[in-house]
């Protein structure tokens, strides 16, 4: 798995972000917990859990694990995910993604557009 904090041009992807969302989904839509999971796919429960909540990366070899204990290819995976990031809007780009959270938008409103809280 790679770490976030040693390529951080790839973690602000907006794909790896809906990775980690998608793999959350899938898990939960099969009614598996984290240690079923990574007890399928041959991984621990925390690193799975690290990438769920995109602290880590997972590295071809890692996704291919996950793919064959959700019973997906991981080139479905990746499909999906280069989709869901295509379709999130133009204006949750501006600020490097950061209104993305576990693959979903946590702060952009259709209505009102960026409500993130100020700092």
């Amino acid at each position: 798995m790679n770490s976030p904090a040693s390529d951080s041009t790839s973690f602000a992807d907006p794909v790896c972000l809906a990775l980690a969302g998608l793999i959350r989904e899938w898990r939960e839509r099969r009614g598996l917990t984290l240690y079923a999971l990574a007890k399928r796919s041959g991984l621990t429960w925390q690193g799975l859990k690290n990438i769920e909540n995109h602290r880590h990366n997972p590295s071809v070899p890692t996704l291919r694990r996950i793919g064959q204990g959700l019973g997906v290819k991981p080139s479905v995976l990746h499909w999906l995910a280069e989709r869901r990031a295509a379709r999130w809007p133009a204006a949750c780009r501006l600020c490097n993604y950061c209104c993305i959270s576990q693959g979903r938008l946590v702060w952009l409103n259709p209505l009102l557009g960026c409500t993130k809280p100020k700092t």
